[in-house]
Formats: C-alpha cells, sequence, structure tokens
C-alpha cells in the first residue's frame, strides 16, 4: 500500500493524468470476451489485485511479490491522506440516497477529507457530457467511480479523455459500504481468500457470479500457461 500511495502522490504532484484498476475474479473472467473491459483493464497504469483469487492467479503464474490490495482500501487511504496533502476528490455512483449517507458517513470517518464535488450514478448516457462538466467544474484531482461494472470501466475507456482529474479510481461497491448498506467482510475471512463466500451468503447476485465465474478460473488457474 505504501508503495502505491507513494506512486499515486507522484503522479498526482506532477500533473500527470492516471488510473489503478483493481482486478477482481468477475472481472477477470467478464473480460475474457468484453474487449472494451479488457482495453480498459490493459490500458491503466496500475492493476491491483482486489480479492485473492487473483493473487493466486498471479503466483501461479510466476509473480510471486503479488500482494491483496483492494479497491475500497485505496480509496480509503487517499481519503484519509487528502485534507493534508490538498487532495480535492469528487465522489461519482451510488443513488441520490446513499450518496448522502456516504458523504456524512465519509466526514464522520475521516473528519471532513477534501471531498468537493458528487453526483450519483443514475443518469442516462444522453447526460454523460452534462455530468462530465459538472466534475470538471469541481476543480477535483482525484475521481472515485462507484458505478457498476462494467459501466465504471465502460466510462473510463470512453470518456477519461475529457474528465480534468489528475486521477482515477473505480471502487465500484465502495459506496454501498460508505453507505452502510453492506458490510465488509470480516478480516480473518478476507486473509483466508473466502470473502466470496461470505458475500453469496446475503448477495444472491454474488452466488450466480461464482457459480457462473468459478470453475472457468479454476480452470486458468490450474492450466494456465500465460
Amino acid at each position: 500500500m505504501n508503495e502505491i500511495m507513494t506512486y499515486v502522490a507522484s503522479r498526482i504532484d506532477d500533473n500527470q493524468k492516471s488510473y489503478v484498476m483493481p482486478l477482481n475474479l468477475s472481472k477477470y473472467i467478464v473480460s475474457k470476451k468484453d474487449f472494451k473491459l479488457r482495453k480498459s483493464i490493459l490500458s491503466a497504469d496500475l492493476v491491483i489485485s482486489d480479492g485473492v483469487p487473483i493473487v493466486w492467479l498471479s503466483r501461479r503464474l510466476g509473480y510471486c511479490d503479488v500482494s491483496r490490495i483492494t479497491g475500497i482500501d485505496l480509496a480509503e487511504a487517499m481519503l484519509s491522506l487528502s485534507k493534508k496533502q490538498g487532495w480535492r476528490i469528487f465522489l461519482l455512483g451510488g443513488s441520490a440516497i446513499n450518496l448522502n449517507r456516504v458523504i456524512n458517513n465519509l466526514n464522520e470517518r475521516f473528519s471532513d477529507p477534501c471531498v468537493v464535488g458528487y453526483h450519483h450514478g443514475y443518469f442516462p448516457e444522453s447526460d454523460i457530457h452534462k455530468v462530465i462538466d459538472v466534475i470538471n467544474g469541481s476543480d477535483s484531482d482525484i475521481l472515485l467511480l462507484g458505478l457498476g461494472m462494467p459501466q465504471k470501466e465502460y466510462l473510463i475507456h470512453d470518456y477519461l479523455h475529457r474528465i480534468e482529474v489528475r486521477f482515477c479510481l473505480p471502487v465500484g461497491g465502495a459506496f454501498d459500504v460508505w453507505a452502510g448498506v453492506k458490510g465488509r467482510t470480516p478480516q480473518v475471512l478476507q486473509r483466508m481468500g473466502v470473502e466470496w463466500l461470505y458475500r453469496s451468503i446475503y448477495d444472491r447476485t454474488r452466488a450466480l457470479c461464482i457459480a457462473r465465474y468459478g470453475l472457468p478460473f479454476l480452470r486458468d488457474l490450474l492450466f494456465c500457461t500465460e
């Protein structure tokens, strides 16, 4: 995490636009057939293993120094330092009601981080340029994307060049956690690599994803060569 934060800070200080892509099991499997999603991942300045399965796969391929760093943990590290570093943050995603909860909870938890703007994620494609104007008008440095997958990755692929921020991070379900709608997996289960099982207990869509993507991933884990 310290290495990534140093990297992010240097990119922001040097005014170089960049984005980090958290990669989990579902995104990895979907990207095999989704060209735009795959391109968004491969074009990232840095890809982090947002889940133990990606760590397993990386080490299976010989990348033994890969560690699990989630998008939400990276986002919270930036939020905690935003006031000290002077980083101006914009939040995009979630419902209007949940987004208000997110703002209130983040202000309380991180002692008023530098969140300079926000917009809910339920807007039609035809309004994307208006949303971009709102982001650009906020003079923000960091954009945290709380849209679904692959909407947030598509937005990066199609429109990041028009968005005037220096750093972008898709965080997906982090907005639901910050709003108090969902809880994070207990640390002991995260370290064991079974957070997917914990989530599937209370989230039916997660359970369906595991059934759909688990076997293809297991095949890659056992037989991958490149």
